[in-house]
């Protein structure tokens, strides 16, 4: 019985891994649409392309931050991804961090030019588990939970807390131990909630390869049949195809936006439900980056 066991077991991870390999081909063969950017960055959109047993559309921006400039940006109330760009003067950019939207307010940790303008509340520390920051050339994503900053302030001007982190250091994190089922003795709630039912959804992610270009990524969703979203393991799988050594997740959901200088919003947001690029909604901050 246990040989057979085994026998099965290792077929079922040999069409799992067709089934990657098979999209991984998937997304590198499918038809691009190149985005507008100026020198020192690349950028392009891919529409309907079957990942994953579902459809999928996805923008990605790889930029050198050697040549170009990034910054992590907090309007003083949510504004648009555009407005913010703009007002900023960026090439380009995505949104970034988590945000209470009860009272419109970042809700993780955030520091921009020195200043502390937020901490991450306890209900954001379950998937909340990195940092990013941002040096004069360079963009740094590292493991880091909530309340152990300080070795990154004392080091870094700019830093955004989010999470999960999808890759570290050229390995792939396994979320698996979040959907196991295990129950939270303190308060009777599901470990790992947001990995449980928080299921294909619009995502945004920030990543670097081994030589530091910098990664935007944008994963629509919502849209059957055009845009499905995928889940925080799927996202791990898209990054991880797209050759990045450090991943780390962004706020999604109907906040997923790119948009560049010269095209305006290149995704299809999600919030007025159709699949075109006029659904994005005000969010609270926004990384972007300009040519220096």
């Amino acid at each position: 019985m246990k040989r057979v066991i085994s026998v099965f077991a290792f077929m079922a991870l040999t069409i799992s891994v067709i089934a990657q390999n098979a999209d991984s081909i998937a997304l590198v063969t499918a038809p691009r649409k190149a985005l507008q950017l100026p020198k020192g960055a690349s950028g392009y959109t891919v529409e309907r392309v079957h990942l994953f047993n579902s459809t999928q559309t996805i923008s990605v921006i790889k930029y050198s931050p050697k040549r170009l400039q990034t910054s992590i940006v907090q309007p003083e109330k949510l504004t648009r991804l555009a407005a913010t760009a703009s007002a900023a003067d960026a090439d380009f950019g995505v949104n970034a961090g988590y945000w209470d939207v009860r009272i419109n307010k970042p809700s993780t940790f955030l520091v921009l030019n020195g200043n502390h303008i937020a901490v991450t509340a306890d209900y954001e520390k379950e998937r909340v588990d990195g940092v990013v920051c941002i040096a004069k050339r360079k963009v740094v994503i590292d493991y880091c939970k909530a309340g152990e900053e300080s070795p990154y302030v004392a080091k870094y001007n700019n830093i955004l807390a989010s999470g999960p982190v999808l890759i570290d250091e050229g390995k792939s994190v396994d979320h698996t131990a979040y959907t196991n089922g295990m129950v939270d003795t303190a308060d009777g709630k599901p470990v790992g909630a947001f990995y449980t039912y928080v299921q294909r959804h619009p995502r945004s992610a920030i990543g670097t390869d081994k030589k530091d270009n910098v990664y935007l990524v944008v994963v629509d969703g919502r849209s059957k049949g055009n845009a499905e979203g995928v889940t925080i393991a799927e996202l791990t799988k898209v990054c991880e195809w797209l050759g990045l050594r450090d991943a780390i997740n962004l706020d999604g959901g109907g906040s997923s936006t790119m948009w560049s200088k010269s095209e305006g919003v290149v995704s299809y947001p999600c919030r007025n439900k159709k699949f075109d690029h006029a659904g994005d909604r005000r969010v609270s901050s926004c990384i972007v980056v300009k040519s220096r």
